[in-house]
């Protein structure tokens, strides 16, 4: 088990990784390593996709299982993980023959410290629950970035603290693998979210977004893509991805142009943000921070893409490219989220809150707002793909399922939950807890009971 410090002493590592992460940052003299490779060929799309994965809508099955797990650190880690576990000891029957439902998920849409488990199941699959919990749940990988931050050796090493970050999450677990590692395995396939930083629009870790950039994301290492999602602005210092202009992106150029004067204004914003990255003089390269910092749940990647082809229907249709296509049955979204409610302790005294108190309560309020609001959209364009495929006799039922923290029933626990720091790395009896939490929250869901019910009625 790994020793972690006093509570006090770890408020003063933060303030003190604040602190010195903008002094370094501004004082070192780091580059931003390159590791994405060029390709050369003609950029085409099955169908115009490039603001999401062309595999993040699967073929339609019975099911259609989506899982999104939010940024929150190792908090975010374990509770995603105790859904993992909780799927996996759920079964159902699909076509006469009883099924886990795990082996249901057909996409996983990651943020931050979600990416961690979403990157380590993609690649190990069922080794995430022999080796996951050791590897990186309870290793104080917090620790081992602050020892390379305050190493004199490193202060002037042309490393910045990502790349040494990301060399520490390759030895907990991830090695040197790359995503053709994880295109490997098949289904179900992972997104991972970053933010792009000058455009403050979400950036995906999936093979469209890298053909704007004439890259070839087979290649690039899955540790580097996790250490971007998780890179905390001003503490870490931002992943660097070349924009190449070895390929021809015309057919992408048209379709953003297209698509970023249609729809609601974030829509507009996204497309704007993917179209930017065709103009490669303007934007050579391109720099990546926390996921969290434009979508802290990962649903947008998983709701953006419909709306953009106009709905469900026109979705399948041009997917699959004309009108003889199957829906599913059932279009389920499993959205795990980590944020915990924001300390108000800082209420109960005159004296002026810390550095560390003022950052985080400021971070949870807008996380907490801007969560409800990705959660109210989402709900929506649900009932409204449902409304839509009854309209054309092609009926899908959409279930959205939330794991929160917040709907944690007992009052002691909860407050035991909400004590848990963002940090990386946790004591086993709080990953423990989590994981614990994620499972009962995700078994004792209304939705999903109702889901598991609608499930069984189907296969009688």
């Amino acid at each position: 088990m790994s020793h972690f410090k006093p509570a006090f002493v770890n408020t003063l590592w933060k303030q003190l990784l604040v602190a010195c992460g903008a002094i370094f940052a501004s004082a070192c003299s780091t580059v931003g390593q390159i590791e994405n490779e060029p390709i050369t060929r003609t950029v085409t799309n099955e169908i115009p996709s490039i603001l999401f994965a062309s595999e993040t809508i699967p073929e339609p099955q019975e099911v259609t299982l989506i899982l999104a797990f939010s940024g929150g650190g190792t908090r975010a880690s374990a509770l995603s993980y105790g859904v993992l576990e909780e799927l996996r000891d759920t079964m159902i029957t699909v076509d006469g023959k009883p099924v886990r439902l795990l082996d249901e998920v057909d996409f996983i849409s990651s943020v931050s410290g979600g990416s961690i488990t979403a990157a380590y199941y993609g690649l190990f699959r069922e080794q995430v629950f022999s080796d996951f919990k050791k590897d990186f749940l309870t290793r104080n990988l917090r620790d081992e970035i602050l020892a390379t931050l305050f190493n004199p050796v490193r202060w002037f090493s042309s490393l910045g603290i990502t790349d040494h970050a990301t060399r520490i999450y390759a030895q907990a677990g991830f090695g040197d693998h790359t995503f053709a590692d994880m295109f490997a395995n098949g289904p179900p396939y992972v997104a991972i979210n970053a933010t792009d930083l000058s455009q403050g629009t979400r950036f995906s870790f999936v093979q469209d977004y890298f053909n704007l950039l004439c890259s070839d994301i087979s290649s690039f290492p899955v540790a580097r893509a996790v250490a971007a999602s998780a890179a905390m602005p001003i503490v870490f210092d931002p992943v660097v991805l070349k924009n190449y202009d070895t390929c021809d992106v015309s057919e992408a150029i048209d379709f953003l142009a297209k698509q970023s004067e249609k729809g609601r204004k974030g829509l507009r914003t996204s497309a704007f943000g993917a179209l930017s990255y065709t103009n490669k003089k303007a934007r050579p390269y391109v720099h990546l921070v926390d996921g969290g910092v434009s979508d802290n749940l990962g649903l947008r990647v998983i709701s953006e893409p419909i709306e953009l082809t106009g709905g469900l229907i026109n979705y399948l249709k041009l997917k699959h490219g004309d009108d003889n296509f199957a829906v599913p049955g059932h279009f389920v979204i499993i959205s795990v989220d980590a944020s915990v409610k924001a300390n108000d302790a800082i209420d109960t005294t005159s004296a002026p809150p810390s550095v560390t108190q003022v950052v985080n309560a400021v971070t949870d309020t807008q996380i907490h707002l801007y969560n409800e609001a990705s959660i109210e959209l989402l709900k929506q364009r649900l009932d409204d793909w449902s409304e839509e495929t009854k309209a054309s006799q092609r009926p899908v039922r959409t279930h959205f399922i939330e794991v929160q923290i917040d709907a944690v029933a007992s009052t002691p626990i909860k407050r035991r939950l909400n004590l848990i720091p963002t940090t990386l790395g946790l004591p086993e009896k709080e990953v423990d807890l989590l994981i614990e939490t994620g499972r009962n929250l995700l078994r004792e869901n209304p939705q999903f009971q109702e889901l598991l019910g609608s499930l069984a009625l189907d296969n009688l």
